[in-house]
């Protein structure tokens, strides 16, 4: 029976579907009157986010004021951006009613004037290679940071009216002079940015007023000289390419709090103790690429707070035994002497640098290092690639035990001793590129279990063996490309062991970095990875199956191309002498390879099963959408028709012509048989009674009688 109650429900869950519709209708930003437009004669569209405001193209210059962005809902924009316009005046009462505008961006833009307090409600302005017809004036009780980034100014705005200015950046224009006054009146700037201007001079007062001053940048700038009398809040000052010969004691007398000093490429020829003497916080400098020829010992010897020092590209030849006063131990975590033309390495060099846990002394002249590196305990990252070293004594790095990364490519090393590794159990990666190698280990001796990647590239080796693999049990990656291998038999049984301990082949791609913090697991930096078929290219025919990604088979089978062939031929260094610490390795010598056919059938059983998995997937999700689908529209179908069948009244299920069957009660006359409604045969036991009564099974005319039980 159709129940009233059923429709009224229905039609209340219609009626909140379209509620909810209308209201996320209604909570979208709103939209300017034209889609296409946003103010007139441009086009504008939000950014990812709808509280960024792009105005993109203009049809003609605008002047900006409050009429100006009427059609925009002004509470929800953060952002407005002005790119690629030309606009005549930019009025007060123009941002007057963005309650919540933070950052104001003018991107490739002309401005004809500013209004003083145009932006009088921003918190951050940036123009970024802009043209002004008239020098910015601006006052501003709330903007913090101001951007002037290759803007073509030839002098430094009027900035007296920004009195809450923290950040100001000037990069990239044409200023040649700082007038004494230029920043007088900034009395909250934290950090000034006048890089890549043509700046010759700079008074030593032009800063004096600025007490929160903590960086200031200057690179690339003609100075011939610097001195700065300023407070001694400035922590970061960059000088880098300014044409600088001399960096004394009257440059730094009052740089007591400085921590960072870049001073790289410049031309100082000398720096002596008392130049850095008064930096006692003094943590970073960079001297890269000067005219150096000579450091005293005690340059740094009040800077007991470095943690790193650079020295690249100067002609030191050697360098000073380094100590701090009061016969303390340096901070220092990083050191870094590239290309200094340095010959020799005395053992004292580093003898107050035990903590130091990167060392950089690529493109030298170095020989040997025997002992140069005994003071460092801490050494985790060694870069002496590209020197004269041809050999590498057993003592070298017997100190540094927690050795991680070295690299050792560019010397004319004719073999590796794994000897020389012994103490080094956190040696995870060495680069032994184009480092002359014939052979990959002097010896069997020791083995370098820590080892996860070695790179080998450009050498001159015709081949590995099986017990060079032995000696990195836990090898992961391994780079043999440009080398003269020869693939025979005993190479192809080399490469298929590496497939079976799934070693990764890598190649060259980029400059390799030497982030000591990085990991093999995480990423191979600067090397791409390359499948084992295409670096033998098909010279090893019966291992081109790759190795299981799972645990390997057990199944031991050889292929009849390898039958034929002498026994001598497969286990050649089968009696090799053992060794105490190769025990694990001893059972391995004589077994036997796992060749293609056991692998093959078990990856085609594996592809099978995937694949068939995969097709029943995809037919149940396919069933599944089809029967919902058929389900949601019938049910919308029925309840329309119901819908529309109550609203014009002629649906009643009392006056409905339907069948109905008559069904007698229990309580009868006797001798009429009791039933369900069912139609019901007499049993033969019951034909000597009388005849059950026939009844009309059907009624049409008349409404049902409704028995009582």
């Amino acid at each position: 029976m159709f129940h009233k109650p059923k429709i009224d429900t229905y039609m209340k869950y219609i009626l909140l579907v379209l509620l909810a519709a209308q209201a996320a209708v209604c909570s979208l930003p709103l939209l300017p009157r034209n889609s296409k437009y946003c103010i007139d004669n441009c086009a504008c569209k939000f950014g990812k986010l709808p509280n960024r405001l792009q105005i993109v193209k203009c049809n003609k210059p605008l002047v900006l004021n409050a009429t100006t962005f009427r059609y925009i809902n002004k509470a929800i924009i953060n952002v407005v951006s002005l790119e690629n316009l030309i606009i005549n005046q930019i009025q007060e009462n123009a941002f007057k009613d963005f309650h919540n505008l933070d950052d104001v961006i003018v991107l490739n833009t002309k401005i004809g004037s500013i209004d003083a307090k145009a932006f009088n409600n921003v918190t951050r302005l940036r123009f970024q290679n802009c043209g002004f017809e008239d020098s910015p004036d601006l006052f501003s009780e709330k903007l913090e940071e101001i951007h002037f980034g290759g803007c073509n100014l030839e002098e430094i705005p009027d900035l007296g009216g920004l009195l809450k200015l923290t950040f100001l950046n000037l990069t990239d224009n044409y200023l040649k002079n700082i007038e004494v006054e230029a920043f007088a009146e900034l009395f909250e700037l934290e950090e000034l940015y006048l890089s890549n201007n043509e700046i010759f001079r700079l008074p030593a007062t032009a800063l004096i007023n600025n007490r929160d001053l903590i960086t200031l940048n200057l690179d690339n700038n003609p100075l011939k000289s610097f001195a700065l009398n300023t407070s001694d809040s400035l922590e970061t000052l960059s000088l880098k390419n300014c044409q600088l010969e001399t960096f004394d004691e009257d440059s730094t007398r009052k740089l007591t709090s400085l921590n960072d000093l870049v001073l790289s490429h410049n031309n100082i020829r000398n720096i002596n103790s008392k130049a850095l003497s008064h930096m006692s916080e003094l943590s970073v400098i960079d001297l890269s690429y000067n005219k150096l020829t000579n450091l005293d010992d005690n340059v740094f010897a009040e800077n007991r707070k470095l943690i790193k020092i650079t020295l690249d590209g100067n002609d030191l030849q050697r360098l000073p035994n380094f100590y701090l006063n009061n016969n303390e131990d340096f901070s220092l975590n990083t050191f870094s002497c590239k290309n200094c033309n340095l010959s020799a390495l005395s053992s004292s060099v580093f003898e107050n640098m035990e903590g130091m846990i990167y060392l950089e002394l690529s493109q030298n002249k170095l020989k040997n290092v025997d002992s140069s590196f005994e003071k460092i305990t801490s050494l985790k990252l060694l870069d002496i690639s590209h020197n004269d070293i041809e050999y590498l004594a057993p003592q070298a790095f017997v100190k540094n035990s927690h050795l991680e990364s070295l690299n050792i490519a560019g010397n004319p090393l004719i073999s590796l001793n794994p000897e020389v590794f012994a103490n080094n159990t956190d040696l995870r990666d060495i680069d032994a590129r184009n480092a002359s190698l014939e052979r990959l280990w002097s010896n069997y001796n020791r083995k370098v279990p820590s080892l996860h990647k070695i790179l080998l590239s450009g050498n001159q080796l015709s081949g590995l063996t099986e017990d060079d693999i032995k000696l990195m049990p836990k090898l992961e990656a391994i780079d043999l490309n440009h080398n003269p291998i020869s693939f025979n038999l005993n190479t192809c049984k080399v490469i298929h062991q590496l497939k079976t301990n799934r070693v990764i082949p890598i190649q060259y791609t980029k400059e390799i970095s030497n982030e000591y913090e990085k990991s093999f697991g995480e990423d191979i930096d600067g090397f791409s990875t390359i499948e084992w078929k295409d670096f033998h290219r098909g010279a090893c025919p019966e291992y081109t199956t790759e190795a299981p990604t799972t645990t390997p088979p057990t199944t031991k089978s050889v292929p009849s191309k390898i039958e034929t062939l002498d026994e001598n031929d497969i286990d050649d260094d089968d009696d090799d002498e053992e060794d105490d610490d190769d025990s694990e390795y001893n059972d391995d010598d004589d077994r036997q390879y796992e060749y293609d056919e056991p692998e093959e059938e078990t990856s085609s059983r594996l592809l099978k099963d995937d694949t068939t998995l995969a097709r029943a997937t995809y037919i149940l999700s396919v069933t599944s959408v089809f029967v919902l689908s058929a389900l949601v529209v019938l049910t919308i179908a029925v309840t329309i028709t119901l819908c529309i069948l109550r609203r014009n009244n002629k649906f009643e299920m009392q006056r409905a012509n339907l069948p109905r069957l008559k069904i007698p009660l229990w309580n009868t006359v006797s001798g009429q048989k009791k039933h369900s409604g069912s139609v019901y045969r007499p049993l033969s036991e019951d034909l000597s009674g009388p005849k059950t009564p026939k009844l009309s099974r059907y009624e049409f005319t008349s409404t049902p009688v409704v028995h009582n039980a």
